[in-house]
């Protein structure tokens, strides 16, 4: 019988990336988005045509996933408590406190999603002896595409970045267990580097569970 790590295809993630049991390096990219509801006719054809193009231009292949994460509001509520603490005007406190606990209240909702877009690389080696030169090329077209994803837009910049150690746990976390998650939202920062050996994923579930009771 296969237990849980048998059907996890990650050995660990570092210096933001994932190695995979069929070894595999890769690299994950966060992409900004545009809102083509707002533009003209000419505006989106623009964008469309700026897309065809950069898909064109691939010189390797890449996956390009929207993915619907849960909303973690913790750091914004974290900052409207400081503006409230500055605040003098006793009308205004109100204001922002009645905010705040609504704000709260959308934390709390499940169903409170946003898509998020990636753009996944990845690079094959063949044994821990090449291993090095696996991770230069990943960086290589981590560079190039990022570029290429930046100049795409003539009229609009797209914001792309690599996602850190601890996104890419919550990242994994998300496909094979989305409904903890969302419990488990704001505790990856801990959590790397992650490996996955003796402590595997399910057992890191229950670590969360264990902090979100405390």
């Amino acid at each position: 019988m296969q237990n849980a790590q048998s059907l996890i295809p990650i050995k660990g993630i570092y210096n933001e990336m994932i190695e995979t049991t069929d070894k595999r390096l890769i690299k994950v990219l966060s992409v900004s988005a545009v809102n083509t509801h707002l533009m003209s006719y000419s505006e989106e054809k623009e964008v469309l045509e700026g897309y065809e193009a950069f898909l064109r231009g691939l010189r390797y292949p890449v996956q390009i996933a929207r993915v619907a994460e849960p909303m973690d509001l913790e750091e914004y509520i974290l900052q409207l408590k400081e503006k409230l603490k500055q605040l003098q005007n006793p009308y205004k406190k109100e204001m922002l406190s009645s905010y705040i606990n609504y704000t709260k209240t959308l934390q709390e909702d499940r169903d409170m999603i946003r898509r998020s877009r990636y753009v996944i690389l990845d690079e094959p080696f063949s044994s821990e002896h090449v291993k090095e030169d696996a991770i230069a090329k990943l960086k290589q077209k981590t560079r190039d595409i990022t570029l290429a994803i930046e100049d795409m837009l003539y009229r609009h910049k797209l914001q792309v970045r690599e996602l850190m150690n601890h996104e890419l746990a919550k990242y994994i976390h998300m496909f094979f267990d989305y409904e903890n998650a969302q419990l488990s939202a704001g505790n990856y920062q801990k959590e790397y580097p992650y490996i996955i050996g003796q402590g595997n994923l399910m057992k890191a579930v229950d670590q969360y569970r264990s902090r979100e009771g405390s």
